[in-house]
């Protein structure tokens, strides 16, 4: 008889996420370049770490394909609210859907929250885009388990 426990397991929902996980070097472009230069985010805590393709684990038919591959990525903006800052990104494929909490869901790295009362998700929210001069990342699809 499977319990619920092995068959929580087994149908792999402990996988918190999906995504794109940066390499050292882009997820230091992003930090160097947005947010140490700037006093405003020396207390925020820092993230800069993927790009969320979807909750939980790829459906089947992406991991066949995707999964362990490395991409390249292009930030193409700038947003910052009082809660988060991101960078909107093109180059990766997102199948995660908008939830009334969460706001738009785009392409895009949370790379700092402010430190009192924000989570990663309130990127989601950031209304205000500025278009930059294009960056190039790297990073890895990977399913991840917290």
């Amino acid at each position: 008889m499977i319990t619920l426990f092995e068959n929580f397991y087994k149908k792999g929902l402990h996988i918190t996420y999906s995504g794109i996980i940066l390499d050292n070097e882009s997820r230091n472009l992003l930090l160097s370049t947005f947010v140490y230069p700037n006093p405003q985010f020396s207390d925020w805590i820092k993230i800069a770490h993927h790009l969320t393709i979807c909750l939980g684990e790829l459906p089947e038919h992406f991991k066949r394909y995707w999964l362990g591959e490395e991409v390249g990525l292009t930030v193409t903006e700038l947003g910052i609210n009082n809660m988060a800052i991101a960078v909107k990104v093109t180059g990766a494929f997102i199948i995660s859907k908008p939830s009334i909490d969460d706001g738009p869901t785009f392409q895009h790295i949370t790379l700092a929250i402010n430190p009192y009362d924000a989570k990663p998700a309130d990127s989601n929210r950031i209304e205000n885009w500025i278009k930059i001069e294009p960056l190039k990342l790297r990073g890895v699809i990977k399913e991840i388990q917290i």
